[in-house]
């Protein structure tokens, strides 16, 4: 029987590496502050003066590369998709424990695949579902936002549960917050997703995003 157990608990092992893949980023030398240009090959600074760094060394997946109309950003250029299979492949960062994050990750589909089917699939942080990834137009950037607070020295990125195509990113965001912003009596059971950000007064839908000081774009 302790033979077998082990035996047991090999396989289980084997298991689950093999559903788990990951990118491990470290991010100690950035002060929290990290874009990441997924699919891309070359580190680079945008217009905004934001530093962009390649996902170049993920084992796992495919890049594709896209064009879309009135978007020419380089962090939108490239998509890296995975196999709609029953792994979760994961982008790792490391972290500050006690600290809060901003994560914010988009999708820009961009028919990378040529089969004009709108993927649908899920994201998560660490083991919790944060939302489903609806594709709803091939050249709309779809953007998802959350804060959470690290209380383990990673904080993971992970697509999987693909319904209709393969998974796919095209950016991700960590921003660290210092003091208590944020704060929340459940914030080491829970975090917060974004549901809307309104400008009022605004007089066009245009996005405003660059007004902040640079630390917390």
């Amino acid at each position: 029987m302790p033979l077998l157990a082990e035996i047991l608990a090999r396989r289980l092992r084997f298991i689950n590496l093999w559903l788990f893949c990951s990118l491990i980023i470290d991010i100690s030398g950035n002060a929290g502050f990290v874009s990441v240009d997924c699919g891309g090959n070359e580190s680079y600074t945008d217009e905004l003066g934001l530093e962009w760094t390649p996902d170049s060394q993920f084992a796992y997946g495919e890049i594709a590369r896209i064009s879309a109309p009135n978007e020419n950003r380089k962090q939108y250029m490239t998509v890296r998709y995975f196999p709609a299979d029953n792994r979760k492949y994961c982008y790792t960062f490391n972290v500050t424990v006690r600290t809060r994050y901003l994560v914010r990750t988009s999708f820009l589909y961009g028919n990378f695949d040529e089969s004009n089917v709108y993927p649908k699939f899920d994201i998560s942080i660490g083991a919790s579902h944060w939302t489903t990834i609806v594709i709803y137009d091939a050249n709309t950037i779809v953007t998802h936002e959350a804060v959470i607070l690290a209380t383990a020295p990673a904080i993971s990125i992970c697509v999987s549960n693909a319904t209709t195509r393969e998974p796919f990113i095209s950016t991700i965001e960590l921003r660290q917050f210092n003091g208590s912003l944020y704060h929340t009596d459940f914030e080491t059971q829970f975090f917060l997703s974004l549901s809307a950000r309104i400008n009022f007064g605004a007089e066009t839908n245009e996005s405003v995003r660059y007004f902040f000081p640079r630390n917390y774009l």
